[in-house]
């Protein structure tokens, strides 16, 4: 009966022995697996870091702040993005695209940050819930005109697709901001942001069928 228990207890550590190595393997194999995941288009890496700081920026107590702190974030990711394509874009046509919507958003970032500093509110939101429900709507669509990430694979081309749908949220953030905003300065800013980003939208379009 002994000899029968030890060969038992014997076999128990002999098959776990056996399954360390598989284990191991198994673990490695994962962890390649999820960094390979994880590995996305800079751009695409880019616009994650801006949605989160979007959504951090969290709900609006009056339309014109609102509209500025998810715009500031918004910005940040045009620029990084154009800071890319002028460091690793091969087209004359979009690097020279990239380091006007730079030299653009640049200002109008400080601008913006100003604007937080000397008059961090504006006149209460007419419907605070419609407002921040438009936002959101924006970012879905940003999101869903964004193209498949395995299509990604050209620097010039990707810079365009993705600034398109990103420069299209902009305008749409804007257009919201008209509707719910009851502020000169908001609106007049709007405007401009529709103007501008409106025609590079149309280069990009054009460079893309080119």
């Amino acid at each position: 009966m002994k000899d029968t228990s030890l060969f038992r207890t014997l076999l128990f550590l002999f098959s776990v022995w056996l399954l360390l190595p598989q284990s191991t393997s198994a673990q490695h194999l994962s962890m390649h697996e999820h960094a390979g995941h994880s590995q996305k288009n800079p751009f695409m890496a880019m616009m994650d870091t801006m949605m989160t700081k979007m959504e951090a920026a969290g709900g609006s107590i009056s339309v014109e702040t609102g509209f500025i702190t998810q715009m500031i974030p918004h910005h940040e990711g045009a620029i990084a993005m154009a800071n890319y394509q002028i460091k690793y874009g091969k087209s004359f046509v979009m690097i020279q695209l990239a380091k006007s919507i730079l030299a653009e958003q640049t200002n109008e970032l400080q601008k913006m940050k100003l604007w937080l500093v000397q008059a961090p509110e504006k006149s209460p939101a007419i419907d605070p819930t419609g407002f921040d429900k438009s936002m959101a709507q924006t970012m879905h669509l940003m999101m869903e005109r964004m193209p498949d990430p395995t299509a990604l694979t050209d620097t010039d081309h990707d810079f365009a697709r993705i600034m398109i749908p990103h420069h299209q949220a902009a305008i749409d953030m804007a257009k919201a901001a008209i509707s719910f905003s009851r502020d000169q300065q908001t609106s007049a800013f709007a405007k401009q942001i529709i103007a501008s980003e409106s025609i590079e939208v149309e280069q990009m379009s054009a460079f893309l069928n080119e």
